[in-house]
């Protein structure tokens, strides 16, 4: 599936009252408490004393969302943090991010990843459930221990600081998801479940 954004960088950055000159960290993820956005808005404070410039936009809705709002309250990091509900038409404008960060504490794929790889975006990630499988950890995606905020922190403020890093990973992710899921491997790979099933 096509994941390169048809929107311009302009067009994303006016949508979510973004600046030029802003680098900007999405997390797409339901409102809920497995997917960390607890640990991520801990994390964010320490990101914006190494990168002013750093904006975060949460895509999502849930339960959490009065609790998110509130941390974010609390936490004084309300002109860097947007909120900007669930969107179907993510793929339209994922690519002109700049990381994309998925703090959960489980996971199973992770669909939003294989986007964001598809869409060329680095990728901060915890080491949760198939997360680890979705991504390949050094290449595209950096990988933390879950809950742990500082870690979170220290990854992020590593691609910030190297746009050559961030292409770098985003190259390599949409080689990486190409690598899984083309036809060649889509083939090859259900070949080896048939064969073990038939115990060949």
């Amino acid at each position: 599936e096509d994941c390169q954004p048809t929107w311009s960088r302009a067009q994303f950055l006016d949508a979510f009252e973004l600046e030029e000159g802003h680098r900007v960290v999405v997390c797409v993820a339901q409102f809920i408490p497995r997917k960390g956005h607890t640990d991520l808005l801990a994390a964010w404070p320490e990101v914006l004393k190494d990168c002013p410039q750093a904006r975060l936009v949460l895509f999502g809705q849930g339960p959490d969302e009065q609790s998110i709002r509130a941390q974010v309250a609390r936490t004084g990091i309300e002109s860097s943090v947007r909120l900007a509900g669930f969107r179907n038409d993510l793929r339209h404008f994922l690519g002109q991010a700049d990381v994309l960060v998925h703090p959960a504490l489980k996971e199973g794929l992770g669909i939003c990843l294989l986007e964001a790889q598809a869409a060329g975006l680095a990728i901060v990630a915890a080491r949760a459930g198939g997360i680890p499988e979705a991504v390949a950890e050094g290449n595209s995606a950096l990988l933390v221990p879950p809950r742990d905020p500082r870690a979170l922190a220290r990854a992020l403020m590593q691609l910030l600081a190297d746009e050559a890093m961030c292409v770098r990973m985003g190259a390599a992710g949409i080689a990486h998801v190409s690598g899984l899921f083309s036809p060649a491997a889509m083939v090859s790979g259900n070949l080896a479940v048939y064969r073990e099933l038939l115990g060949q």
